[in-house]
């Protein structure tokens, strides 16, 4: 992006705001910014009793005050959001505030969703708060700034507008979105970044629209990827799939949910992941595990053959 420059250029030296560990990621907003938006104006929208503060790159795009997302989302710190977006959807500007120049931890647009998809409330209510947050964000401050073209809270006067998808476009786009975050909010062990990639997959299928830049943007594994099925763990240990399934189940790694279906408990998560897969024009979710979930069951298996020995 032109409109940021790296955070290390010891030309125009600063102090991070939060203390981090190890080197510096991000980026500064430079100068020169476009005529009259310079690079510390901050326009500030209301979220219920929350004030997010929004500050245009020099391509006029949207950059929030990561403090103030946190603060909507309810993490606990905008250091525990903003650990998990990648570096370009990161950074930092120095801005005026009532107290004088100070320097604020930005996120782009593409790390707002992340945040957003990242969230994981602890209770309905909250869960219902992050929901509005992402259709405010969606449908009342991102509209507001690309049909006004200008960083100016609603009502006031208006320039040329920004372009912006077509309505049947955003549409479709939005619809695979909210899907793909109810998906993650409902089906353990379905990751949020692998319900971003299906929904990025369906976007590109419906719309043409190209997802490649927003797929780059998402967290690689940070972990081996579960590649196991209930054969290819039986297989393993001399069981059939069945069996294997009784066995994850009774280990407490899975259960059957109403529909008969095998879903992961939490202890499962740990160990396996839920792939959605289409087979026959039907969807559904295969439960995959990592190699480390076979210790586990072995462990349990030797511990059940010496309670029936001292039985």
């Amino acid at each position: 992006m032109h409109a940021l420059s790296p955070r290390q250029d010891k030309s125009q030296p600063r102090q991070p705001i939060e203390s981090r560990a190890g080197a510096s990621h991000g980026f500064y907003l430079s100068q020169p910014q476009q005529e009259g938006i310079p690079v510390n104006q901050l326009v500030a929208f209301d979220f219920e009793s929350h004030h997010v503060r929004i500050v245009p790159d020099v391509q006029g795009e949207p950059w929030f005050v990561a403090k103030d997302v946190a603060a909507a989302l309810e993490y606990r710190m905008a250091s525990d959001m903003t650990r998990m977006l990648a570096d370009d959807e990161k950074g930092y500007a120095n801005v005026r505030t009532p107290g004088g120049e100070q320097e604020v931890s930005i996120i782009s647009e593409p790390g707002l969703y992340r945040a957003t998809f990242a969230s994981r409330p602890q209770s309905d209510e909250k869960a219902e708060k992050v929901e509005r947050f992402r259709r405010w964000v969606t449908h009342t401050v991102l509209p507001s700034i690309r049909k006004t073209g200008s960083y100016t809270a609603p009502g006031a006067p208006s320039p040329q507008p920004l372009p912006a998808l077509p309505p049947p476009l955003q549409v479709q786009v939005l619809a695979h979105l909210e899907v793909a975050r109810t998906l993650a909010s409902f089906v353990p062990g379905l990751k949020p970044e692998l319900a971003a990639a299906c929904a990025l997959d369906a976007i590109h299928r419906d719309t043409g629209l190209t997802m490649e830049p927003h797929r780059r943007g998402l967290p690689a594994a940070a972990e081996p990827p579960a590649r196991l099925n209930a054969t290819q763990l039986g297989q393993k240990l001399g069981l059939s799939a069945r069996k294997m399934n009784l066995r994850l189940a009774a280990c407490g790694l899975q259960r059957r949910n109403e529909r008969e279906e095998w879903e992961l408990t939490d202890a499962g998560r740990e160990y396996a992941e839920a792939v959605p897969f289409s087979r026959n024009g039907h969807a559904a979710y295969q439960l995959l595990w990592r190699p480390e979930v076979l210790g586990v069951l072995e462990d349990a298996a030797r511990s059940s053959s010496m309670s029936a020995g001292l039985g």
